[in-house]
């Protein structure tokens, strides 16, 4: 799976308990839409790898805690702090509206007013304040 093809959807915080289980903070409004994920891709050495969950459960609203298969131990956890965490784009729920997902603005021309079009959209930032003060 390509990066390009696939939506951020939050990091692995910390661990959670000695046999692998870890807690990841979810960058969405909805949590719950991604409680009963049956996998997600792990973003290792650059590369995505898909690890399948055998349980989770929104933890504290903001964070989800996570068994992985084959992750049974506190080193085995070690290894995926800090790494982000994707979904395919086909997984994006549908927004109404005039609401847009940021993926789909890359592109855009930016016109002013004034001056005319002035480039376009290569990328959206995002400042992310406070992460780490959540837990």
């Amino acid at each position: 799976m390509r990066k390009e093809d696939c939506f951020y959807l939050g990091k692995i915080a910390k661990k959670f308990s000695f046999k692998g289980e870890v807690l990841a903070y979810l960058d969405t409004d909805e949590p719950e839409l991604y409680e009963n994920l049956e996998s997600v891709f792990v973003e290792c050495n650059k590369h995505l790898v898909p690890f399948f969950i055998e349980s989770s459960s929104l933890h504290k609203n903001d964070f989800l805690r996570i068994r992985f298969e084959d992750i049974d131990t506190e080193e085995k956890a070690d290894t995926l702090l800090g790494n982000d965490l994707y979904l395919p784009l086909k997984m994006l729920p549908k927004l109404s509206g005039n609401k847009f997902y940021f993926h789909e603005v890359i592109g855009f021309e930016i016109e002013d007013k004034r001056l005319g079009i002035v480039g376009k959209i290569q990328s959206v930032m995002t400042l992310l304040l406070n992460l780490y003060s959540k837990f």
